[in-house]
């Protein structure tokens, strides 16, 4: 839990420029816990940061075909796909969560589904790829 903290403080640090920016928005709560569930409105901030991130992705991936980037594109995109391959089925776990108002299990999900997009950010970063900051 205390990396899963570090990771969130990290990403959060190396956000705020601009592409996506509204992805900090939508990951402000950071981690939740017990006394703190995940609401309907948490969900829709999720999905709505991953439907960025995977915007953020997308255009690169179509730079890269189209020989606007770097050389090293095809490298960059398969090192941050990693993550972004991982959401789907943990965003499908938390909105059946949420639904059903099982907190432990959504609590968990969610803190899963933020440390990969922190996770997410630093790679992209790392590689080149503009995610803004």
């Amino acid at each position: 839990m205390k990396k899963l903290l570090i990771a969130a403080v990290l990403a959060l640090g190396l956000a705020g420029c601009s592409t996506l920016n509204n992805l900090d928005t939508a990951f402000q709560l950071a981690t939740h816990s017990i006394t703190n569930p995940v609401t309907k409105d948490d969900l829709y901030k999720v999905e709505s940061g991953v439907q960025i991130a995977f915007t953020a992705l997308n255009a690169y991936k179509r730079s890269c075909a189209q020989g606007l980037v770097d050389k090293n594109c095809r490298a960059n995109v398969a090192d941050v796909q990693q993550y972004t391959r991982q959401l789907p089925p943990l965003l499908s776990q938390l909105r059946s969560f949420v639904k059903t108002n099982d907190q432990i299990n959504a609590t968990v999900v969610y803190n899963q589904i933020v440390a990969l997009v922190a996770n997410f950010k630093t790679a992209a970063t790392n590689v080149g790829i503009n995610v803004g900051g």
